[in-house]
Formats: C-alpha cells, sequence, structure tokens
C-alpha cells in the first residue's frame, strides 16, 4: 500500500483526482485488462481499465532504435519520442488518444526531468511494474521504458527478454519500441 500511495503522490493531482489513477475501474464500453485491439495497423494490448479510457501498450514492438543519438536520458528530450509520434501518422486517428503525464522520475528517486505530457510515450518502470501481469512479455527481446537511472549518468532503464529490468546507455543499443497510449474508449467502439 505505501508504495502505491508514492506513485500516486507523485503523480502531481489533487486527492480526489488521483483516486482511481492506478486502480482498475470497470469501462463502461466493455473493454477488459489483456485485450488486444488494433490501432493504425497496429496491434496494442489494453493493460489498464477506467470508466471511459483504457491505457494500452503495443503488444510487439513496432521497431529497434537507439533511445538517443546525443546520449540523453530524459525521455522528454530524447530521440525515441519523435520515433513515438508516427504512429499517430501512420493513420491513427489523432483524436482517440488522450493526453497524459509520463513521469520521469529517475530509477534512483531524483526528479530533476520532472515529466512529459504526450499523446504516445513509453511505459515508466512504476508503471511496468505495477501493470506487468497484464502486459504480454516478449521473451526474445529488450525494449526501452521512459525511466532514466539517474540525471547523473546517461543510463535508461529496459525491460530484458526475461521481464527483468536492466539499464543501457540511451545510445547504446537498438532496443524495442513499444508505444504506450491512453485511448477514448468510446471512440474505440465507434471505429469498431
Amino acid at each position: 500500500i505505501w508504495y502505491i500511495n508514492r506513485i500516486i503522490d507523485r503523480a502531481g493531482k489533487p486527492p480526489e483526482e488521483r483516486k482511481g489513477l492506478f486502480n482498475m475501474t470497470e469501462n463502461k464500453h466493455g473493454f477488459m485488462p489483456k485485450q488486444e485491439i488494433t490501432i493504425g495497423g497496429i496491434a496494442f494490448t489494453i493493460i489498464q481499465t477506467a470508466e471511459s479510457w483504457v491505457k494500452c501498450i503495443a503488444s510487439e514492438c513496432i521497431g529497434n532504435g537507439v533511445f538517443d543519438t546525443k546520449n540523453r536520458n530524459d525521455f522528454a528530450a530524447s530521440d525515441i519520442r519523435e520515433f513515438l509520434q508516427k504512429l499517430i501518422g501512420a493513420g491513427a486517428p489523432e483524436a482517440m488518444f488522450e493526453y497524459f503525464n509520463v513521469d520521469l522520475t529517475a530509477d534512483d528517486g531524483l526528479k530533476d526531468y520532472g515529466g512529459d505530457c504526450v499523446r504516445v510515450g513509453l511505459i515508466t518502470c512504476d508503471e511496468y511494474r505495477l501493470l506487468r501481469g497484464n502486459i504480454p512479455e516478449l521473451p526474445d527481446t529488450w525494449w526501452w521504458t521512459a525511466t532514466p537511472d539517474s540525471p547523473k549518468n546517461s543510463f535508461v532503464r529496459v525491460v530484458y527478454s526475461d521481464g527483468t529490468l536492466y539499464n543501457s546507455y540511451a545510445r547504446g543499443g537498438s532496443y524495442g519500441v513499444r508505444p504506450l497510449c491512453n485511448l477514448q474508449s468510446s471512440i474505440l467502439v465507434s471505429d469498431s
């Protein structure tokens, strides 16, 4: 309970608005965790539900890339962030994607990078730990998270092929990219 409260406190919203941030609530359109949907030709898995939106992660990596060619581990300034924007350009309706905050608190607890408001992002280590049971495993693939190891170095946290968390230099590997997004479930229903 302490761990979940700590995550919710970092979300920066007033207590009433944060109440359901990481709780699963029934989606009024019938979407469920672990359900797969297709957006812009890409398969996504629902990993979290709320009354009117769902949080999804790409079921597989949509490509591989370096987190940042300048070795920055700040997601908001990274090259990978631009790569993710291509999803919207690939035919998925922009109105479908809700803005959400990617908490860029480093794995060592430093908050130098704050957060980044995006329509398409990467999962953080805190979200990965909390929602891991709903995320499809990729046993032969390493993939990036948005979480920096520390602002004092250039490491970024990655999910290793066995599901454990590991570090890599931001420019030091061509790892998988799994977009994360929050979608309005009413638009998903109308697009079906």
